[in-house]
């Protein structure tokens, strides 16, 4: 259902041609005081799409005549009753689109409309085709470029993206593509989100090289505010599409440091002449130890999050969920909880009958609780897993998976 705060008018003359003719492309365009730009804008999109296609203009809460001149044209009109930012905004119009081929473009006459005939070709073969920008210090202010090829650079070193502008305005989706990606972001922060999930579901994407226009009318994008509004976003996607590097891996890292320093400090204080460590050190470390096996566990929770929405699970996830993996590590982990238990009795009640003095163990003891503690998380942790296990096991094995027609 829409959105209690979206208001929807469609153009009669196109709601008549659809009655006859089966929708093939919808083109979306987000919209926030473009009333200058507009009457180009659609003017020009009507002379190269043919009949099998709908144009959809959602306002963002504008200020100006954006509806007004819209409603001149034969498009449908989404309107926001509050601002509510482009990626807000090109989530409205997949929700009303109702072509097979999704088109979005900026809606500030800065993008060809000629190619748009290329993009719905290229789109028979590919989920996500994107336009990249050859601009001028006219068409772009220098800020803007640093900008994009500071984000090119992060989106390529950190998620892997292949090319390069991936922030462009001007992209497609096919239809099943454009539902799959559950886009979530409501400002400048929507192609960056489109351009990880895109690699993260192993879409196929392709790019070709447009001519970058000067725009018309009020530039909307605040290059500091949003600029950190998709830094934020590839960031937070990072974490969620590869927690082996950010969680996993950096836990392990840090568990085999603490595991070391713990054993070595575990025989005593180490003095050199440039520092000493005591029984303090030796209790951080042995706290180190569960602090990064949580890492570990929340990096899996991310996979497993990710998973979850939709996404291929990651092949580390599919051999900790497996049987003898899964159920191997609970039992490691319960007798790691029972040994270090035991042991923590054993040295309380020694201590307790031996007359209760000046405790002595603390080495003893903090070591014993520390295996207490981490038995019980990989317990948690196999157990946690059993889980989500049998759907883990069946998304993996569906590959290769086949159907034979008996017909």
């Amino acid at each position: 259902m829409p959105n209690a705060s979206i208001m929807s008018s469609t153009n009669l003359s196109q709601t008549g041609r659809r009655e006859t003719t089966p929708m093939r492309v919808s083109v979306i365009l987000p919209a926030y005081n473009e009333a200058e730009a507009l009457p180009t804008v659609l003017a020009d999109l009507h002379a190269v799409l043919k009949v099998t296609h709908e144009i959809i203009i959602v306002d963002d809460g504008s200020t100006d005549d954006t509806v007004a001149v819209a409603r001149r044209f034969i498009c449908r009109v989404v309107k926001h009753k509050f601002r509510r930012g482009k990626g807000a905004a090109v989530r409205t119009g997949i929700t009303y689109a109702r072509g097979q081929v999704i088109i979005i473009m900026d809606a500030d006459a800065t993008y060809p409309a000629s190619a748009l005939p290329q993009m719905i070709q290229l789109l028979d073969t590919h989920d996500l085709v994107r336009c990249n920008r050859r601009s001028t210090d006219e068409t772009m202010p220098g800020i803007n470029r640093v900008g994009n090829w500071i984000f090119d650079r992060l989106l390529s070193g950190i998620h892997d993206l292949d090319g390069h502008d991936h922030l462009s305005g001007l992209y497609g989706l096919r239809r099943e593509a454009a539902l799959r990606l559950r886009l979530q972001s409501s400002g400048f922060d929507i192609e960056a989100e489109i351009g990880i999930k895109a690699r993260a579901q192993k879409l196929r994407v392709t790019a070709f090289p447009i001519a970058y226009q000067a725009r018309l009318g009020e530039k909307k994008l605040r290059p500091w505010r949003d600029g950190f509004t998709i830094l934020g976003r590839i960031i937070a996607l990072v974490l969620l599409y590869n927690p082996l590097a950010t969680f996993v891996l950096p836990g392990l890292l840090l568990m085999l440091v603490a595991i070391l320093g713990a054993v070595v400090l575990e025989q005593g204080p180490v003095i050199t002449p440039m520092f000493g460590l005591s029984i303090h050190s030796f209790i951080v470390a042995t706290l180190g130890v569960l602090a990064a096996f949580q890492l570990v566990i929340f990096g899996m929770a991310a996979a497993l999050y990710g998973v979850e929405a939709g996404y291929q699970p990651p092949r580390w996830l599919v051999r900790l969920s497996s049987r003898p993996v899964r159920l191997g590590g609970a039992t490691l982990g319960l007798l790691m909880a029972l040994v270090a238990a035991t042991q923590v009795m054993y040295t309380a009640t020694a201590w307790f009958f031996g007359g209760a003095g000046l405790f002595l163990e603390t080495r003893s003891i903090v070591l014993s609780s520390t295996v207490l503690v981490w038995g019980l998380q990989i317990l948690s942790a196999g157990l946690f897993l059993s889980i989500f296990a049998g759907r883990l096991q069946r998304l993996d094995q569906g590959d290769t998976i086949e159907v034979l027609d008996t017909d």
